[in-house]
């Protein structure tokens, strides 16, 4: 740190700290694994460590996150080829409505969302509850969805 920051000349530092967001994309284990493996990386001490750096310096720490998670289950995945604009797990992609529909007809779990805001040409299918486009039976921790658990964004000072 001593190499980038430089005492009294550097008013502001952002930095990027990836692990959890990597911990939560690799989790096959659901929620419990996920806040095992958080909870291991922590006592390493690399965070902790970090933020006593930055306090002893000086500076104000403020952690946020890009968003949220949640547990989901697998409720099948279409196999649509290159129909999908984005196959995520927690909503897809199309590129119409037409397209949109013949998937959501197969998937009950799933729902077409008409959202203001986004381009014309945006039609997203959403996977409810905790449901996700993945193998029937999997787990996952996910986001990228519309549920509150997906759409907060932690913010400490």
């Amino acid at each position: 740190m001593d190499s980038i920051i430089h005492s009294g000349k550097t008013k502001v530092v952002g930095l990027v700290v990836d692990k959890i967001d990597k911990i939560m994309h690799g989790m096959q284990l659901g929620s419990t694994g996920m806040h095992n493996q958080i909870k291991q990386w922590c006592q390493k001490g690399f965070l902790g460590s970090l933020i006593n750096y930055l306090l002893n310096h000086g500076y104000d720490v403020w952690m946020t996150s890009d968003h949220g998670n949640k547990e989901c289950s697998g409720k099948g995945s279409p196999s649509e080829g290159v129909i999908s604009e984005t196959k995520g797990e927690r909503v897809r992609i199309y590129l119409s409505g037409e397209l949109r529909f013949q998937v959501a007809a197969d998937f009950s779990f799933a729902h077409e969302w008409h959202p203001i805001g986004l381009p014309s040409d945006y039609f997203p299918l959403v996977a409810a509850q905790q449901d996700a486009f993945i193998t029937k039976g999997n787990t996952i921790v996910g986001h990228g969805g519309i549920s509150i658990k997906e759409v907060i964004v932690p913010f400490l000072v």
